[in-house]
């Protein structure tokens, strides 16, 4: 006898169905095999735990009772799952959808207003170069600028950006002001 067909074998002999023959196979087996003999120890116990529980008594229409319950719980049309179709854009929720569109726009919109016509329609300026105190020249007498691209870059008589430039008036103030240091 192996372990399968011991197990199989376990209830019948509990409950003395084995022939004379396959029951001292079985306690063979039994006797041989610690593990064997526990497991039908517990199962034992496990039998006598079960006869010893208190009766229920249910009415004698339960089991109809009961079939007709599984029955509509089967059937029951709230509990079905009904697929409906996913209310998606692209994989978004309504609102996501809105949101992404309104950034997109507002990116498109920024893009185009960030982005040149061309180069010829830049405007510039004329630069004040005079005293401030003096009254600025009408603009008919300033110099024109054609709008060409190449002439807008050298058109400008003095670069303001250029730091090489001393624009610091130079002052003497030797006679009037004595350094701490100085020793005439």
């Amino acid at each position: 006898m192996d372990r399968y067909q011991f197990e199989d074998a376990i209830s019948a002999y509990l409950e003395n169905e084995l022939s004379l023959s396959e029951r001292q196979a079985f306690e063979t087996y039994m006797n041989a095999n610690a593990d064997a003999k526990e497991l039908v120890d517990t199962i034992r116990s496990t039998m006598k735990s079960m006869k010893n529980l208190p009766v229920i008594k249910t009415s004698d229409n339960f089991i109809s009772n009961l079939s007709r319950r599984i029955e509509f719980e089967k059937n029951r049309p709230s509990k079905k799952i009904v697929k409906r179709p996913s209310k998606s854009l692209f994989g978004f929720t309504p609102l996501y959808a809105g949101l992404m569109t309104l950034l997109v726009a507002s990116f498109i919109t920024v893009g185009v207003n960030l982005w040149p016509v061309n180069e010829k329609s830049v405007d510039i300026a004329p630069a004040f170069t005079e005293n401030i105190s003096e009254t600025p020249k009408p603009a008919s007498t300033l110099p024109t600028v054609p709008p060409d691209s190449k002439t807008i870059l050298t058109a400008a008589n003095v670069d303001s950006a250029d730091s090489t430039v001393d624009k610091k008036k130079k002052y003497k103030l030797d006679d009037k002001v004595k350094f701490v240091k100085d020793q005439h």
